[in-house]
């Protein structure tokens, strides 16, 4: 009876790992497919948004430093504007 448990056991340990390769074997092709469907897909927006060229519509964004660089620039601009006029 104890020859019959450890073949039991062994044929377990065998289908256990069968089902876990083939369940990695699943998840790892899963991955796959979905890498190559978003290097695809960013090609798809990259190549459109190169072909479709800038937007009219949109004003452009200006960075912080640039936007305080240019507050500096127009607050200079008054006080010589000012300093003229005097």
């Amino acid at each position: 009876m104890k020859f019959f448990k450890v073949l039991l056991a062994l044929v377990a340990l065998v289908i256990l790992f069968w089902g876990a390769s083939w369940l990695f074997g699943v998840a790892v092709a899963l991955l796959k497919w979905v890498f190559v469907l978003g290097v695809i897909a960013l090609a798809g927006v990259g190549a459109y948004r190169l072909l479709a060229g800038p937007d009219a519509d949109a004003r452009a964004e200006l960075s912080p430093a640039e936007a305080e660089r240019m507050l500096a620039e127009r607050m200079l601009a008054e006080i010589r504007r000012k300093q003229l006029s005097e």
